[in-house]
């Protein structure tokens, strides 16, 4: 493949933005990728900062993830005491039943969110 500027000299490179292929001559190295020299290079430039806010959110997806399934899991545990006690407090109450299963719903939501480990891949380590 040739330059796009220069059918006579070979492309060593394409742009990370509209991936023309370039010449020693007609490209830019910026921090991560080639940009065409003095049309692209700001494009390139949020491209990358665009990348590293994606695994900024991606990281913040994960917590998120962690959090929902220890506190659903704290949440069950609780709702399965007060279920207990229900039961043997508010003899023929409906309300023991309603909270055990509460407790059951929550106990596998914790579980089933803590489970899921992959649903947000891990991020790749940019270099500094």
């Amino acid at each position: 493949m040739n330059c796009f500027n220069h059918e006579d000299k070979p492309a060593i490179g394409l742009c990370k933005s509209c991936l023309k292929g370039l010449c020693k001559d007609c490209l830019t190295e910026l921090h991560n990728g080639l940009a065409c020299k003095g049309s692209c290079e700001d494009r390139v430039n949020m491209i990358n900062r665009m990348i590293n806010s994606n695994s900024q959110v991606v990281r913040a997806a994960r917590h998120q993830q962690r959090t929902f399934g220890v506190l659903s899991l704290f949440m069950g545990i609780g709702c399965s005491v007060f279920a207990v006690w229900a039961y043997f407090q508010l003899e023929g109450s409906f309300l023991p039943y309603f909270i055990g299963l509460l407790a059951l719903f929550t106990l596998f939501m914790g579980v089933f969110r803590l489970s899921r480990k992959e649903q947000y891949p891990q991020p790749e380590e940019q270099e500094a």
